[in-house]
């Protein structure tokens, strides 16, 4: 089958959960699929990532959409250069939150660009088309009609809008706003042939809100390798980059709410991802160690406690699988671990205060026999479920689903 990939972001280096997912359904389908994949030149979509990459994958056909082409787009360069100056000028606004939840800037489809992708269409003959993440979305409405179309659901925007405002006071047209996108997000749902989401949560969202179009559950697979239980006395770890919204907001909560009730504990948070501003480096209650991207996790996070205090967003939590492919013993919140089958008491702990959040680590670092069996219960989840050739096989059925019967 000849599969074109449309993606923002180029999946490496492996610095996300969606690049690993990405990443790893190409890597282990590429010997039974033909792929193509359009990215857009600029940002960590440099030509160094690009030529490692097509290192790695001499038989898949990258192709750059170029950056000067993109800012030809009067669109384009208005929306970017007017969010780049409201970060400038009120970086800790209500008005970038609201923004930046509302109005997240993606692909701007001008007529070379749709030109651009129909060419590569035609030329490599695709048989079909897979869409990932909610920026390019709406690529759904400007794909020929003579090609299969799939949008992969990583996380469902609307969810994730609501929950990050959640919090706020909004005003009537923020209401409205916020509405608005919701249904923005369905029409262009629609236009696929089928939705895969990446959680069965997600699946069931979809379907009780009353998307017509066939949805799959196909979960995203990650590259940890599987290690057997080991212990680092005093050690917390999170993993996610600064540039991840509902990162910031949960590593914001944890550090202002559960670290000061952990004062005494002398723990230190290794915080593993890129972009992370120097002012996380000392936090009250705890010692923040800002570690930035890491090409082997298990050099910082083996034997550690892992922290998952994620409060908004939806999709699934790759560093849960992380954790659990390490064997470490983890704390969660219950929007941290949705969609995925860890049980509270049994493969982590769930915990939505920061009194219980704080109580749990400490149960953790005096518990030694617990921490055992919640990382030793984790690992078994993720080889029985989340092991990449269980998950990399269900994706393949589901192409063949896709072709086959719409």
């Amino acid at each position: 089958m000849n599969i074109l990939i449309i993606t923002p972001y180029l999946p490496y280096p492996l610095n996300s959960g969606g690049a690993q997912g990405v990443f790893n359904m190409i890597e282990h389908l590429r010997s039974k699929h033909s792929f193509t994949m359009i990215i857009n030149e600029g940002g960590q979509n440099n030509k160094q990532n690009l030529l490692a990459l097509r290192k790695l994958w001499p038989d898949v056909d990258i192709i750059y959409y170029p950056f000067v082409r993109q800012m030809m787009c009067p669109s384009f360069l208005y929306e970017k250069t007017r969010r780049v100056m409201l970060r400038m000028i009120a970086p800790n606004s209500r008005r970038l939150k609201i923004e930046t939840a509302l109005r997240p800037y993606g692909e701007w489809f001008s007529h070379h660009h749709v030109d651009f992708v129909h060419r590569i269409i035609a030329e490599k003959k695709i048989d079909m088309v897979e869409v990932n993440f909610i920026e390019s979305l709406a690529w759904g409405n400007y794909l020929p009609d003579n090609v299969k179309k799939v949008f992969i659901h990583h996380e469902l925007g609307f969810v994730r809008k609501e929950r990050l405002l959640s919090s706020l006071q909004l005003t009537s047209k923020e209401k409205e706003m916020l509405a608005t996108a919701k249904s923005t997000e369905f029409a262009n749902l629609e236009k696929y042939d089928a939705v895969v989401t990446v959680t069965d949560t997600d699946k069931k969202i979809l379907e009780r809100e009353g998307l017509s179009v066939p949805v799959y559950t196909s979960n995203s697979a990650v590259n940890t390798e599987s290690f057997p239980y080991s212990v680092t006395p005093g050690n917390l770890t999170f993993i996610g980059g600064y540039g991840h919204l509902p990162n910031v907001e949960g590593i914001d909560w944890f550090v202002k709410n559960v670290a000061p009730l952990l004062s005494d504990r002398n723990l230190r948070l290794n915080i593993i991802g890129r972009g992370w501003p120097d002012t996380y480096n000392t936090q009250c209650g705890v010692d923040v160690c800002l570690k930035g991207f890491v090409e082997k996790l298990s050099d910082v996070a083996l034997g550690s406690i892992m922290i998952v205090p994620i409060l908004s967003g939806s999709g699934m939590r790759m560093k849960i699988l992380e954790a659990a492919a390490m064997s470490l013993p983890m704390v969660t919140t219950t929007v941290g671990v949705e969609g995925l089958d860890f049980v509270d008491g049994e493969s982590c702990i769930i915990a939505d205060t920061p009194e219980d959040y704080a109580k749990a680590i400490i149960r953790l670092t005096e518990d030694a026999d617990l921490r055992r069996k919640l990382g030793e219960n984790a690992n078994k989840v993720f080889e029985q479920k989340y092991s990449v050739s269980k998950l990399v096989e269900n994706r393949d059925n589901i192409y063949q689903k896709i072709i086959a019967n719409y």
